[in-house]
């Protein structure tokens, strides 16, 4: 018995000894794996490959939970991951226990910088935690001594757009929004959506694996590509490529497309310059892109475009010469097809911050776009402004639900108003920027007229090819505008105003003229027309 508790005793004693020693070598290998961590964290999270940066970071803090400044490392870093910025909170609350003005970028240093003040604000503005957010950058102006004007304006505006945010959060629109689902949204980012006038077409760009070449940028996102989906009973189909004619190995993105489908708007890259390419839909496929002439495209950056229903005018944002950084510009189709010399949308919508994404509804003159100025919330907040008599109405902020205190942009709306697709990344979706539909609760009625017709088979049972429509004022002669059917189905469709007497006359060789006047009434509220135009075939003699 004796000799089996002195065996017992020297078990337990080396099992002591054994994990005094493993706790020992735990405490010196520390800051070896400290030593060699932090380093590629570091430069990860530089150059803004923030979900690799993260797994480092939580891997030095399991060895250092209290360390303060690997707590700001890792709210710093999911503050740069959409979908997860609201999990910075925590590590950044933690992060402002300890700070201090001489902490060094180092993976020694334990104390958090003074800017961890900052990004707990901004932490706390994108959770909609408003108050304390506003606590947070007051706290970063008052500890912070270094701060230059700019930096200072720039803060202070934060703490406006909080107050912004409280004012919003608690008027909200009667709206509801949902995700467009997993056939059209994924882990990965999906934006920029945009539909014909009948949303039967949905294009929009995506970052997920299949895109052309499979290259990534350098923050660890798949390069831009182009998809369409259907509508098929009442759902959207599984996206497909928009085609090879578009998507190359760099970036290509949706901006705008016409109201009958037809002309898509895109952007790419081109080597960081940027620009603004058109295609048309031929048959059941889209042609090789083409540039827009100089008066578009310029030596700056042009990111966005949208046109007109009558595709007599673009409105596109560049960050050329302007009022701010990035501002929305407009330009009127020649005669001969091509874009004139743009202006600059002035300062009633244009800011000293970036404005972005325009979209001009059907109804001509309501104008829909994103900016980071004006009574945003917060990042780009989407706002609305109306043109009556050559003159913008002061920019309205769409409101909550659909605005948030992060990024939303890329606004459309239906022609009849009742229905808009955006995209967000306010981390409620699959995982990045998300699609989503907003159901709008509007008693209001958009004043136009959508005609949709179809050219169908002629009694020889052949559909007629190269059909122009033409339309005119019936009173002054003016042409309002020159349409083509789709060339796969024959579809077609027009966008008309109130208070007007149209004709619209349908030419194509081999066939007679054909024509109908339609007049429509000054108080018409949302109205459709669906027309199928048959031709009549000429007889030729022998």
């Amino acid at each position: 018995m004796y000799n089996m508790n002195r065996t017992l005793v020297f078990v337990f004693s080396m099992f002591l000894l054994s994990a005094s020693a493993g706790f020992a070598q735990r405490q010196v290998n520390k800051e070896a794996h400290f030593k060699r961590v932090y380093p590629v964290a570091n430069q990860q999270l530089e150059t803004g490959k923030a979900q690799q940066a993260v797994k480092n970071f939580l891997d030095l803090r399991s060895l250092d939970s209290t360390n303060c400044f690997i707590n700001y490392k890792v709210g710093k870093c999911f503050l740069l991951m959409n979908g997860h910025k609201s999990e910075a909170v925590p590590y950044l609350e933690k992060s402002v226990v300890k700070t201090s003005a001489k902490s060094k970028d180092s993976y020694k240093e334990s104390l958090a910088p003074l800017d961890a003040y900052f990004y707990l604000g901004r932490a706390y503005h994108l959770d909609s935690q408003f108050d304390n957010a506003i606590a947070a950058y007051r706290k970063y102006l008052k500890e912070e001594k270094g701060l230059d004007k700019d930096r200072t304006a720039e803060i202070e505006w934060m703490i406006q757009c909080c107050l912004n945010g409280k004012l919003i959060v608690d008027s909200p629109i009667s709206a509801t929004k949902e995700n467009l689902g997993e056939n059209i949204n994924s882990i990965y980012d999906e934006y920029s959506a945009v539909v014909d006038a009948t949303e039967s077409m949905l294009i929009f760009t995506s970052r997920r694996p299949t895109s052309t070449g499979g290259f990534m940028d350098l923050d660890d996102k798949y390069f831009e590509d182009i998809f369409v989906s259907q509508k098929e009973n009442g759902e959207w189909t599984k996206p497909v490529s928009i085609g090879k004619n578009i998507n190359t190995e760099g970036h290509e993105a949706t901006t705008g497309l016409s109201a009958d489908g037809q002309e898509l708007y895109i952007y790419r890259d081109d080597f960081g310059d940027g620009n603004i390419y058109v295609t048309q839909l031929k048959g059941s496929s889209w042609s090789e892109p083409v540039q827009l002439n100089d008066n578009i495209n310029s030596p700056f950056r042009e990111t966005h475009a949208a046109v007109s229903a009558d595709g007599q005018t673009l409105y596109f944002t560049s960050d050329r010469s302007g009022l701010g950084r990035m501002d929305i510009f407009r330009s009127k189709r020649l005669p001969t097809g091509e874009w004139a010399v743009a202006e600059n949308l002035g300062e009633v919508i244009n800011t000293k911050y970036d404005e972005e994404a325009p979209f001009i509804h059907p109804d001509g003159k309501t104008l829909f776009f994103s900016s980071k100025g004006h009574s945003s919330m917060g990042g780009y907040d989407i706002f609305f402004s109306i043109e009556e008599n050559g003159k913008w109405s002061t920019p309205m902020n769409l409101g909550h639900p659909m605005n948030t205190a992060d990024d939303e942009y890329f606004f459309v709306m239906s022609a009849d108003g009742k229905r808009a697709y955006y995209s967000s990344s306010n981390g409620a979706g699959f995982g990045g920027k998300d699609i989503y539909l907003v159901n709008l609760d509007m008693d209001r009625e958009v004043p136009l007229t959508v005609y949709k017709g179809e050219i169908v088979v002629d009694k020889n049972g052949k559909r007629p090819t190269d059909v122009t429509i033409k339309v005119t004022d019936n009173e002054t002669g003016e042409l309002f505008g020159i349409y083509k059917p789709r060339e796969d189905n024959g579809r077609f469709v027009l966008i008309l105003h109130p208070g007007q007497n149209y004709n619209i006359a349908y030419e194509s060789d081999g066939y007679l003229y054909k024509s109908e006047k339609l007049f429509v009434p000054l108080n018409t509220a949302y109205f459709e027309i669906n027309r199928a135009v048959q031709l009549q075939s000429v007889a030729l003699s022998k």
